[in-house]
């Protein structure tokens, strides 16, 4: 299955990771994460995971796990559940009353920023924004 396209434009002062709608086993269970950000934060040859950091607006630190599948052709990345549901439950980002989204990025001084998203549908141009919440 393709991963949707990305959902936020560029970051104003860093360098945009990946962002991503959060879909209902995103929101639930674990974040699938785009292939191609292993090749920004590699996982060992002989390893299924490695630890990252990132924050929030607030400068809450998250320490997340970046995993790939022990089995098959495909890595398939994805945050095993623990912190990022936290994070997911933290953000507001699990209700059915709108669409959530998720960006990653690297703010100028080189440190990981993590940013929950949501869909808002803007009146005066008909088009859907995400805005940081």
């Amino acid at each position: 299955m393709a991963h949707k396209k990305e959902i936020f434009e560029d970051i104003p002062n860093g360098k945009k990771i990946f962002s991503k709608k959060l879909e209902k086993t995103d929101r639930d269970v674990q974040l699938i994460v785009p292939t191609r950000v292993l090749e920004q934060f590699p996982i060992e040859n002989g390893y299924y995971e490695r630890d990252f950091t990132a924050f929030d607006a607030s400068g809450r630190e998250w320490k997340f796990i970046l995993a790939i599948r022990q089995i098959g052709k495909y890595d398939k990345p994805f945050l095993r559940p623990p912190k990022w549901h936290e994070f997911v439950v933290a953000h507001g980002l699990s209700g059915d009353d709108a669409e959530y989204g998720v960006v990653f990025y690297k703010d100028n001084n080189g440190d990981l920023q993590v940013r929950g998203l949501k869909k808002y549908h803007s009146p005066l141009f008909g088009k859907a924004i995400w805005e940081k919440v």
